[in-house]
């Protein structure tokens, strides 16, 4: 068999289970257990922000957003903070971590290590994450997302979910699923990878993508199921009426034929056969089912909007996002172009439209890190923390690649 057939016949198998979903799965229209929506108060706006990629200089740069989080709160309640994976580098040590070690580390040209530097890092990498990077949010609830970097040093699923346990079980995640299972008859794995919330008629889904930036067919009829519960509009009791308005699907790596192309899903076959599936699923959930649709992802270390603005899918584009700002060293075409950390600040409206705003953490903002390091590693975050841009999207033919 050919490389193209290969490829066709999964998304072939995927497509079929989707059209012979049953009817049960729409046979509820209450949308979630109890205590997982209306958190905000009815007829005005709430918010959630959202970023990504923290390993390099995530330990300083995640507690200046948690503090700008908090420092807003008073006009602009925020209800989480959304992480998109890629929290520690994983393959090196993270300057953050070797800069408390040994402050004169040269970052910047990645100086020799210690005879145990490596295995120490590995040991407390993710425990360090928690501590340094996912306490200072404080009472503003944390939702993780798995990115690539989450699987390497032979790092499994089964490693990340037992790590974060604690964030992939918590409420509303663990009574959803409950709620999905027993109403829907859909199944996910408690503690899964890839998740979906229902908050104020806001349906956020995380889609796992981090294994070679693709989906298996599992999470594709997973996904399949929960679009349409989100579009049934109604059930034998015409009286009631589904009342998710938008979905917002957060994944580490953008889905097909982004301008961020060269470091998203576009760098294989697989992952632009099952990545094209997965957006036309959502276009769908706009254009059959009336819903605001948006897409947030990381993966490339910078900020953009309209992302999926390009000749590829012209006239087919979703709102989408890329926030990779969360402390990674930054993809830079130009070596002057200045370094930008931050979040994106979502206001959902009350009609379940959108407003996201790009919000910055500069050097000069708190917590700031003292003491011979913390300068050190300050100077280096925001002055020297910077690779070329990546572009490694694949050049070949793949038959299910196409924008359609």
């Amino acid at each position: 068999m050919n490389q193209r057939g290969m490829y066709l016949i999964p998304v072939f198998c995927v497509l079929l289970t989707l059209s012979v979903l049953t009817p049960p799965i729409l046979s509820a229209l209450e949308r979630g257990p109890a205590g997982v929506e209306n958190v905000s108060q009815p007829g005005k706006s709430w918010y959630f922000t959202v970023s990504g990629d923290s390993r390099d200089c995530g330990d300083l740069i995640m507690p200046k957003i948690a503090k700008s989080i908090e420092s807003i709160r008073a006009q602009t309640p925020v209800e989480f903070y959304w992480h998109m994976g890629d929290f520690r580098r994983m393959y090196d040590v993270d300057c953050d971590w070797i800069k408390r070690r040994n402050p004169g580390f040269d970052c910047a040209n990645r100086g020799a290590l210690a005879a145990n530097d490596m295995n120490d890092y590995l040991d407390a990498a993710w425990s360090d994450f928690i501590e340094q990077q996912i306490t200072p949010f404080g009472p503003t609830q944390v939702f993780l997302g798995i990115g690539n970097h989450e699987l390497l040093a032979n790092r499994t699923r089964g490693d990340y979910r037992r790590a974060f346990q604690k964030w992939l079980t918590q409420e509303p995640l663990h009574s959803q699923r409950m709620y999905d299972s027993a109403n829907y008859h859909l199944y996910t794995n408690e503690g899964g990878t890839y998740y979906h919330f229902i908050k104020n008629g806001v349906d956020f889904i995380y889609l796992d993508n981090a294994d070679g930036t693709e989906f298996d067919a599992a999470q594709i009829t997973w996904l399949g199921q929960v679009l349409k519960a989100d579009g049934a509009m109604e059930t034998d009791d015409s009286a009631k009426k589904n009342d998710v308005k938008t979905i917002v699907v957060g994944m580490h790596a953008a889905l097909p034929y982004s301008k961020s192309r060269g470091h998203a899903m576009d760098a294989t076959c697989q992952g632009l056969c099952s990545g094209r599936l997965v957006y036309d699923m959502l276009r769908r959930a706009q254009t059959d089912f009336g819903k605001h649709v948006y897409l947030f992802a990381s993966h490339s270390h910078y900020f953009q909007e309209d992302i999926f603005q390009t000749a590829q899918l012209q006239g087919q584009a979703l709102p989408g996002w890329l926030v990779g700002t969360a402390g990674a060293e930054q993809y830079k075409s130009d070596f002057w172009q200045s370094i930008q950390y931050g979040y994106l600040l979502v206001e959902v409206r009350v009609d379940g439209t959108i407003n996201p705003k790009f919000k910055p953490v500069t050097r000069d903002m708190p917590p700031r890190i003292s003491g011979e390091g913390g300068d050190k590693l300050t100077a280096f975050c925001y002055e020297r923390n910077m690779s070329p841009a990546r572009s490694d999207a694949f050049k070949g033919d793949c038959a299910c690649g196409e924008a359609r």
